[in-house]
């Protein structure tokens, strides 16, 4: 009897048939169903964050070339480098504040920075650093234009960076990127300032953010060559490793060849019996005005059997799919958001640091995202130092280490607008040293300079914390005075000529009067003076007035109508 016969004929062979269609049959179709969904759900949340992490790891490649075409141009702007060519009377001087500039930048890189230096263009170095090293004169190279960077440099304008191709260090002996920027003085380039960047940056940056247990990462550049990778070891001074090789499979070939050619996608690949899948983007660094020679990509690959490793826990477990549905789905929104959230936290705090915030994240885990989180926020406070020690440099003057003009100018007119708007009293001295030109002839720039630094000393212990104190120019300098009247700024302006005139300056007997002195000029912000420009000139025709009557004096201004 065939079984249609006997379906047809025994009402519990049809009992059971219902039974099985209405409860066995939708259980098995439903598992069935959501096994085939969970596959594809899983292969889409994997390669989101394989994404990310790409992302993340590129955006940290890009950040380098652009933060380091940035510090080097921010660098460039030190005095030090073209005083050396405006002042040649004292490049010995000028050297020094060279070397202590690129020793102060090693100090904030050293993990980074291999070789700082500044080149002349005919090739003759002018100060070095090599790791913590500074370099002796007699060991300065004289033949720099020989260097495959230097007349790549010369041909970038002011402002523009240089950003080479990997090349041996000739101090280091190891694998370099040179950044060189020309330095413009009187509109003619006549010198570089060059940073070289350790390879190996990149090789730790990698293994940091790539876990091993999950797949490897590597760099590849246009001509093949393996720039960092995880799971090999790529020396300091070797030769870079070529990607395609006759062992390489025809898959993984396919995908070099695109990255090479500055393609992204996603790609599967088999190598020996394994399925793999490969993310790959290039990277971009194209932020900073000039030329950068690199062109990099980056890949995370990923083996078959991790993309599905869960999946095979579910395959063996369709039976207890309906039981435990409710179990899995508030496990999973428990332990997902568990994981998600610190890792979002990151995501939203890295593009906070993209937008120039320096947000901080809470630490509270002990795993791998807790060590993530707390290394971003070592991150942050590097970036916090580095910042705040170059606006430092930046607005300082070299010599006294009071403000510079530059950065007095922009606090003038701050000041002035809020003083006016909100009514309130703010004065202006502007000081200028008697004779000082006879000074220097008598006793030399040094003791000029030494002079110059003792008089920036004084007038600061003359001024208050939240006052704004300037070297203006040469031997002039200027003292912003916040919340304060006219009648207590010549108050502090004579607390200040009577602190220099009393001051015992060496052979300050050979000074017209037979003292080391200086005039003042002082002015206020008030309805006839309405601009940093106007306290300025009041203030610098009272100083005049204070000379014409023979010095050692102080003079207040009035705006001339």
């Amino acid at each position: 009897m065939s079984i249609v016969s006997l379906i047809k004929k025994s009402l519990r062979a049809k009992f059971t048939l219902v039974l099985f269609a209405v409860g066995l049959v939708p259980i098995v179709s439903s598992g069935l169903f959501y096994y085939h969904a969970a596959k594809d759900a899983l292969f889409q949340n994997v390669f989101k964050e394989l994404k990310w992490t790409l992302g993340e790891v590129s955006h940290q490649v890009e950040t380098h070339f652009t933060d380091a075409g940035k510090d080097l141009l921010i660098a460039s702007k030190n005095t030090a480098f073209t005083m050396y060519f405006l002042d040649p009377d004292r490049r010995g001087y000028w050297v020094s504040e060279q070397e202590r500039t690129l020793k102060h930048l090693r100090g904030i890189y050293p993990d980074i920075i291999d070789e700082a230096c500044y080149i002349e263009a005919s090739g003759k170095e002018v100060s070095r650093i090599v790791l913590d090293r500074v370099t002796p004169h007699a060991e300065l190279s004289s033949s720099e234009e020989r260097a495959v960077f230097f007349a790549r440099s010369f041909e970038m304008d002011e402002g523009e960076v240089f950003q080479g191709r990997p090349t041996i260090s000739e101090d280091t002996k190891r694998w370099v990127t040179p950044n060189a920027t020309p330095i413009v003085v009187a509109g003619k380039k006549v010198a570089i300032l060059h940073f070289e960047v350790n390879m190996r940056y990149f090789q730790r940056l990698l293994k940091r953010a790539i876990n091993p247990d999950r797949g490897y990462g590597f760099i590849l550049n246009d001509s093949g060559e393996f720039m960092a990778n995880t799971v090999m070891d790529i020396g300091e001074s070797a030769p870079f490793p070529k990607a395609i090789t006759e062992k390489t499979p025809e898959g993984l070939k396919k995908i070099y060849k695109r990255m090479m050619n500055g393609e992204n996608g996603i790609e599967e690949f088999v190598s020996g019996n394994d399925v793999y899948y490969a993310i790959f983007r290039p990277v971009e660094t194209g932020y900073i005005k000039g030329h950068n020679e690199n062109r990099w990509a980056i890949a995370y690959v990923l083996p078959g059997d991790k993309v599905y490793v869960e999946l095979s826990f579910l395959r063996h477990e369709m039976i207890a799919v309906a039981l435990t549905t409710a179990l899995i789905l508030v496990l999973a929104y428990a332990i997902g958001n568990y994981f998600t959230r610190p890792i979002r936290e990151l995501a939203a705090a890295t593009h906070s640091v993209a937008a120039g915030e320096m947000p901080r994240l809470d630490v509270t885990r002990n795993d791998e995202i807790g060590d993530l989180s707390g290394s971003f926020n070592l991150m942050v406070e590097a970036i916090k130092k580095r910042d705040s020690e170059l606006r430092e440099l930046a607005r300082t003057d070299g010599l006294t280490g009071l403000y510079n003009n530059k950065h007095f100018k922009t606090e003038l007119d701050k000041e002035v607008k809020s003083a006016l708007r909100f009514g309130r009293p703010l004065s202006l001295i502007m000081a200028d040293l008697d004779a000082f030109k006879n000074y220097n002839d008598v006793n030399g720039h040094l003791q000029g300079d030494a002079a110059l630094k003792r008089v920036a000393d004084l007038i600061m212990e003359c001024c208050r914390d939240v006052d704004i104190v300037a070297r203006y120019g040469g031997e002039e300098f200027a003292v912003l005075l916040r919340e304060c009247k006219l009648e207590a700024a010549v108050k502090v302006a004579e607390r200040i000529r009577k602190r220099i005139e009393g001051e015992v300056f060496p052979n300050e007997e050979m000074q017209p009067g037979g003292e080391f002195t200086l005039s003042i000029g002082v002015s206020e912000a008030d309805r006839e003076v309405l601009t940093g420009e106007e306290l300025i000139e009041t203030a610098d025709k009272a100083l005049y007035r204070a000379k014409e009557m023979g010095g050692n004096r102080i003079s207040i201004g009035r705006k001339e109508v």
